[in-house]
């Protein structure tokens, strides 16, 4: 089964458009997935939340965190301390979910958002 793997920006961009990750993903993937995160995102989340200074970044977090932990995605521990690094070794046979340009020129598969709420592979 492929792992679609979730990028904290992704996370809270939809968290800010109440953009449901879940549903949209289902609606272009067309065989069994996964969805998981490693445990750097969860902790980036859990830290903007407290620590963003905008409110509106700081609920946007706060929500992508709960969301993510009451969902259906798993999140793995990863051993580096950099989060792109380690969805970078992660990209390989999978699909990355990330806003992040970066990211995206150094992995084969990903997902992002166009027109503000439309998921299509990039």
């Amino acid at each position: 089964m492929i792992k679609v793997i979730l990028d904290t920006n992704f996370l809270i961009y939809c968290a800010k458009q109440k953009l449901d990750y879940v549903d949209e993903i289902s609606k272009i993937m067309k065989y069994g997935f996964e969805l998981i995160t490693i445990s750097l995102v969860a902790e980036e989340l859990e830290e903007l939340g407290k620590k963003e200074k905008k409110l509106s970044d700081r609920e946007a977090a706060k929500l992508a965190l709960k969301l993510l932990k009451a969902g259906n995605v798993k999140i793995i521990s990863v051993s580096g301390d950099n989060a792109d690094d380690e969805i970078i070794k992660l990209s390989k046979g999978n699909i990355i979910a990330t806003l992040d340009r970066e990211i995206r020129e150094n992995v084969e598969k990903s997902i992002i958002i166009r027109e503000g709420k439309t998921l299509e592979f990039g």
